[in-house]
């Protein structure tokens, strides 16, 4: 896929013309890694933006005793960095790959200088971190007044898409562990919910993928 085709899909650059677009896209270098391995570690001091031109990957957060959760899974299209390229602060998170993956990157120096010189990109920068700015009150409110089954269930429906059959599927494949590590759960309490679920037939799980077959309950 081509750089300019990337940044269309890309929630930061999608609402500019093409001419903007170009601008962009000459800004760009590529890189590729192999799976598992950490693009980002929390507190480096690198600025640079990347976005996902081909493979997934987890930004992920761990406290001082070694305790994960996954924040979310990235895919071709999305960007992560976006903050240190422009504020120039500590890393934030952990990125790791899933899988074989290439990227776009952009540098501090030369985005900020097209910053300076097109108020369009600038105007698209600003809207983009409005709309991150409700999505993390969204999440926030979430974790702090949902319970584990309220959490779990809020997750499959944000994953979930439909796919050419009509099916509500889940189409990232997720193990109990990876779950329990976004909703700030223990891997046994997903477990018990999820094999309940499965018993109802509100979910079907098959290699690690996810098909939502009715309106989950309100309460587990």
């Amino acid at each position: 896929m081509e750089t300019i085709d990337i940044l269309k899909k890309n929630d930061l650059f999608k609402d500019l013309d093409e001419a903007d677009l170009q601008a962009i896209a000459e800004l760009t270098k590529t890189r590729k890694v192999a799976k598992n391995t950490y693009v980002i570690n929390e507190g480096d001091d690198d600025s640079a933006m990347y976005i996902i031109k081909q493979g997934t990957v987890n930004v992920m957060v761990a406290n001082d005793d070694g305790k994960e959760m996954i924040l979310t899974t990235l895919k071709s299209g999305d960007q992560f960095g976006e903050l240190s390229l422009l504020d120039a602060e500590p890393r934030s998170a952990n990125v790791i790959s899933n899988e074989k993956c290439e990227f776009l990157i952009i540098h501090k120096a030369p985005f900020y200088k097209l910053l300076e010189e097109n108020s369009a990109i600038a105007i698209s920068v600003i809207k983009y971190l409005c709309n991150k700015v409700r999505l993390i009150t969204y999440l926030a409110q979430g974790l702090a007044l949902m319970d584990v089954y309220g959490r779990l269930v809020k997750l499959l429906l944000d994953l979930s898409e439909t796919n050419e059959e009509g099916e509500q599927v889940v189409t990232i494949p997720l193990t109990h562990k990876d779950i329990a590590l976004r909703v700030g759960s223990s891997r046994e309490m997903i477990s018990r919910i999820l094999k309940e679920l499965e018993t109802g037939n509100y979910l079907t799980i098959e290699n690690k993928i996810i098909k939502i077959n009715k309106k989950l309950p309100m309460a587990w």
